[in-house]
């Protein structure tokens, strides 16, 4: 299985589809956006968050490819609804694609005080009713927020910001690959056990990924439009 990975276009959605058009996504089988499509502090005007997301959501659908999101910490919890709208909606929820079992769940607690930010404990919670849904470790593990004290939660000032609760429950449940975003300086390749960790960068500044699923084997590469 081959995995396009577009993450953290926050909001610049004309040089989102300038770049979209120089990648070749007839070599995909699926596409996933761990969130941030949006940005709090970038709206044109005219423009709601959601009228932003919904542009979006159209140019990429319009690849044909199959896609599942989660929302990231900058988008407004009723892009979850557009998700569900447009049949793309992996956050809270289990979908199966080729038979491989995607598990996900978007936002992100941070210092900012922005709009999507589940606490640690619902990020438990929720984790934990979720994994009960795979037996074994033949999944893919989406989230907007990065695991702890790894290569893709590091901030420019060296601190590790991502969720323990998430490093936890990699560790315990160990996903064939776990596929983040969130920390825009962070892009990255890293292991917790079996599990593969990979976050591209933010699309805005031209990163994306692609991850390569072939057995029990991982490979990933971070690209640059």
């Amino acid at each position: 299985m081959k995995i396009l990975v577009i993450a953290d276009i926050h909001g610049y959605y004309e040089k989102t589809f300038e770049k979209l058009s120089k990648i070749d996504t007839s070599k995909f089988d699926i596409m996933i956006c761990p969130g941030d499509f949006t940005d709090m502090l970038n709206q044109p005007p005219g423009f709601s968050q959601i009228d932003v997301a919904d542009m979006l959501l159209q140019k990429l659908l319009a690849f044909n490819l199959p896609m599942y999101c989660v929302p990231g910490n900058h988008d407004p919890y009723e892009i979850v609804e557009l998700f569900d709208d447009y049949r793309v909606n992996l956050h809270n929820k289990v979908n199966t694609f080729k038979g491989m079992k995607f598990l996900g769940f978007g936002g992100a607690s941070t210092p900012f005080n922005t709009t999507f930010e589940p606490t640690e404990e619902e990020t438990m919670s929720s984790l934990g009713v979720l994994g009960k849904s795979v037996k074994d470790n033949n999944f893919v593990l989406v989230v907007h927020n990065p695991p702890k004290n790894t290569k893709v939660d590091v901030t420019m000032s060296g601190q590790h910001v991502g969720s323990q609760a998430i490093r936890d429950f990699i560790t315990k449940k160990q996903p064939t690959l776990v596929i983040s975003a969130h920390i825009h300086e962070s892009g990255n390749i890293d292991k917790i056990g079996n599990s593969t960790l990979f976050y591209p960068g933010p699309f805005y500044d031209g990163y994306y990924g692609i991850a390569e699923i072939k057995g029990s084997g991982v490979k990933c590469d971070i690209k640059k439009i």
